[in-house]
């Protein structure tokens, strides 16, 4: 029987951020489920202790897991053998040290029209060939960072071209300057509040860029576990007189009222993330959007897979109202926090948008 494995940084990397380009190359178990997953699984992302890695379907099953019903891990992956020509020669150029290949020369490899194969490539990956690129540069990036690389080494050795781009769009792509993710986010101070709520049990979370995290559940203890996950080199300070204006912001939404335009979101994860959490802050409340028609809204219309993903990593709850978005069945698809929650928000949010009309 195959001895499972701890997660590497860039296994657990792959997971958290439900990257498809991983799948194929290794299996993820949770031991608390006894579940296991393709990378890509856009099911909740578990605490890092509780996932074992496997190589393939056969050593899992062995070890006593049980597939995914989701992504059917033990089933083969059912990839358009044109697309990931594509993909592979994007990975081959990148891991070279050469410049991404035109789309031109994406096509030529694929055998496809230029714009087929950027039409067929975002509904597949979630993102354009370009921005697949861009995320594997920024992968490569974070990971010369933690390995210790000076700033202007890493830059350079992840492909891009010049550092004042990746200075210009380091607050998106790592959440801080290069310096400080080489340090392991040290340096960066969260200020935590504990507070119970409509919501239940809630934390809400600031750094000095805005709410960080508005998060909900059973204990303090597992809600601050969940925090230091997501922030897990910066510095958590617990005041729990601290966050009132997250907290009143809170109690607004819930009464079907905007999120005051005063209060700032620090909102950190991939470009396409970004997105698709922007897109669900349009969302009015009492209405709802399938994970199909955010990504047509996004102009990524076979990406529905890649949105419903983007929503489960979101960790500002009602805030950015992810509760909104649901399956093309009308059905409620998955939540963070649990269905019963989203479930009463939806029904909440409907009572009284008739009681306004």
């Amino acid at each position: 029987m195959e001895t499972a494995l701890k997660p590497t940084d860039a296994q657990y990397a792959a997971i958290r951020g439900n990257d498809p380009a991983a799948d194929g190359n290794f299996l993820y178990a949770v031991t608390t489920t006894r579940i296991f997953c393709r990378p890509s699984c856009i099911s909740r992302v578990p605490r890092r202790e509780n996932i074992r890695i496997f190589a393939g379907a056969d050593a899992a099953l062995a070890a006593g897991f049980r597939p995914c019903k989701r992504c059917q891990p033990d089933k083969a992956p059912e990839a358009d053998p044109r697309l990931e020509r594509a993909r592979a020669l994007i990975d081959r150029r990148l891991a070279d040290g050469e410049p991404a290949p035109s789309l031109a020369e994406l096509a030529a490899v694929a055998h496809m029209g230029a714009t087929h194969l950027q039409k067929r490539f975002a509904a597949a990956y979630g993102v354009s060939p370009r921005g697949y690129a861009e995320a594997r540069r920024v992968a490569t990036l974070k990971q010369e960072l933690r390995n210790g690389s000076g700033v202007t080494e890493a830059i350079y050795g992840a492909g891009f071209g010049a550092p004042s781009r990746v200075y210009e769009k380091a607050d998106r792509w790592l959440g801080m300057t290069p310096a400080d993710y080489r340090r392991g986010g040290e340096g960066l101070t969260v200020t935590v509040a504990i507070r119970r709520t409509s919501m239940g049990l809630t934390l809400a979370a600031e750094s000095p860029r805005g709410v960080a995290a508005l998060l909900f559940g059973t204990s303090a203890a597992t809600l601050l576990d969940e925090l230091q996950a997501e922030f897990p080199a910066a510095r958590i300070e617990r005041n729990d007189a601290s966050g009132s204006e997250i907290f009143a912001a809170l109690e607004a939404v819930l009464r079907g009222e905007p999120v005051p335009r005063s209060l700032r979101l620090d909102l950190r994860g991939t470009p396409f993330q970004i997105r698709v959490w922007t897109a669900l802050q349009a969302i009015p409340a009492g209405q709802t959007r399938s994970y199909r028609e955010i990504a047509a809204e996004l102009g990524l219309p076979g990406a529905a897979r890649a949105v419903g993903s983007a929503c489960g990593n979101n960790i500002i709850g009602v805030l950015v109202p992810c509760h909104r978005a649901l399956r093309s069945d009308g059905s409620l698809g998955g939540y963070r926090w649990g269905l019963k929650r989203k479930e009463r928000l939806l029904a909440g949010e409907k009572k009284t948008e008739a009681a306004a009309e």
